[in-house]
């Protein structure tokens, strides 16, 4: 079912609109963020509050049938000026800072490398980055004004699920396209068709996960260690649900909170449950601290890490040795030419070697700026031709996307370091 977007981004226009279509009260149509970000409110999803499977549905949408048929791919609705701007939702300050400036650094590269081919008419392309790091008003508001005031062609979103849920609600209402590098299986299952998601989402890390330790390996008792916030949670149960599918033994739950730090309470937790592995289905920054309370805990011990862990400073202490072995998953084709050549001048620029989602983001502005060429400044037509990607050789691996715009990549699992 296509939705009919708001048309225009003058301030006056979309504030009576927002008043007209969805009655807002009136404190609420000050501001076209004000407007949006109480719509907001209303449509961000619930987080589910258990792990049991869903009942299966009596109908289900045709994912290759998802269009938009809406307006504004007219010359007139073209963005101005010679700038064409991308914009970039990552954290760059707290815990996941590191994170975020990797992130950032990967699109600048990509950035610069659009640009020694100029763009029809002479425009170039120019990155807007915003900070999602705060209170859950500030991503929100954010988004909104790198398509209000700063006119993104389109906007890419950190590995943070809940941000990629915020940008998911924008770029419908707003008519927007938004590239996430967040792995939360709920954000494309209804079929938002302004929304595209690069890495393998979290149901399908947690089936290769399962496959492995089940079935391969005849492993029983696994430790889950999961984050306390919207990734941690989601994650944690796409696992159970797999573990589930398997009829084998439900993981033992320990769950961590990065502002408590009771890393050594945490790691006794880990101990006492004498996993045969452990899987981390938390942040970079919780991940490297467990790691460094829990050495002697994991000596031995295969470790499975979620693609939000994969970045600094978890990377780097991983990569000292663990005493046992780092899995994860990736896309095929991830240890391609294109990804060693990234690899390589990424390290030269930075210092370091490109988490995941750095790759990802690479990957992103890049598709972006092929869309770009050949639709213009135009937001609708620039969804087309994203829509249209398929066998698309990147940094990341291989991506296509589907209807609804998941990354149909095959992957596998591969340990970290090879």
């Amino acid at each position: 079912m296509a939705t009919q977007p708001i048309q225009t981004i003058d301030g006056t226009t979309l504030r009576a609109k927002a008043a007209r279509v969805f009655s807002f009260p009136a404190c609420l149509q000050s501001s076209p963020a004000a407007a949006l970000l109480g719509l907001l409110a209303f449509a961000c999803p619930a987080t589910a509050q258990n792990a049991s499977p869903p009942p299966q549905p009596y109908a289900a949408i045709n994912r290759e049938a998802i269009n938009y048929s809406g307006p504004d791919r007219e010359p007139r609705r073209d963005l101005p000026g010679q700038e064409i701007k991308i914009g970039i939702l990552v954290p760059l300050e707290g815990a996941r800072k590191a994170e975020g400036l990797a992130i950032l650094q990967a699109a600048q590269l990509a950035v610069d490398d659009e640009s020694a081919s100029p763009l029809p008419e002479g425009r170039r392309l120019v990155l807007v980055a915003r900070d999602e790091t705060g209170l859950w008003g500030r991503a929100p508001s954010e988004l909104v004004r790198m398509v209000v005031d700063d006119n993104a062609v389109a906007l890419v979103t950190s590995t943070n699920g809940s941000a990629a849920h915020l940008a998911e609600q924008v770029g419908n209402r707003l008519g927007v396209p938004v590239i996430t590098l967040a792995t939360d299986s709920t954000t494309t299952q209804i079929n938002i068709p302004w929304f595209f998601r690069l890495a393998p989402d979290d149901a399908e890390q947690a089936r290769v996960f399962a496959e492995d330790l089940y079935r391969r390996r005849g492993f029983e008792r696994i430790a889950l260690v999961t984050e306390r916030d919207h990734d941690g949670r989601v994650g944690g149960e796409e696992f159970e649900k797999a573990a589930q599918r398997l009829q084998m033994p439900a993981p033992t739950r320990v769950e961590v909170d990065l502002a408590r730090g009771d890393w050594d309470q945490v790691s006794a937790k880990i101990a006492e449950s004498q996993p045969q592995a452990v899987i981390l289905w938390i942040g970079p920054e919780a991940a490297a601290r467990l790691l460094e309370h829990s050495e002697s805990h994991l000596s031995g011990t295969p470790v499975y890490a979620c693609r939000k862990a994969l970045s600094e400073p978890f990377l780097s202490l991983a990569a000292q040795d663990t005493g046992g072995s780092i899995w994860l998953v990736a896309p095929s084709g991830e240890r391609s030419t294109a990804r060693r050549e990234f690899s390589q001048r990424y390290r030269t620029r930075t210092g370091y070697a490109p988490s995941p989602a750095a790759a990802e983001a690479y990957d992103a502005v890049r598709l972006i700026a092929a869309g770009v060429r050949r639709a213009g400044p135009n937001r609708a037509r620039l969804r087309d031709e994203l829509v249209k990607v398929s066998a698309f050789s990147g940094a990341s691996g291989i991506i296509s996307f589907d209807g609804a715009g998941n990354n149909q990549a095959d992957v596998a699992l591969v340990k970290l370091g090879e």
